[in-house]
């Protein structure tokens, strides 16, 4: 009986431990992808400027 608690309390820490790395993978990309579209916005935004003053 105490060898399936073991089992099963390894089980559900190996469990939580892959959900916790996807979660934190998917914020990583999320933030990347938010990133990338703020340097294209500024990048937009700079070239428009220099365009119009000129």
């Amino acid at each position: 009986m105490m060898h399936l608690i073991l089992v099963i309390a390894i089980v559900i820490i190996l469990a939580a431990s892959c959900l916790l790395t996807f979660a934190l993978c998917r914020a990583a990309m999320r933030r990347d992808m938010l990133e990338a579209r703020w340097r294209e916005e500024s990048a937009g935004s700079v070239s428009e400027e220099s365009h119009e003053s000129a």
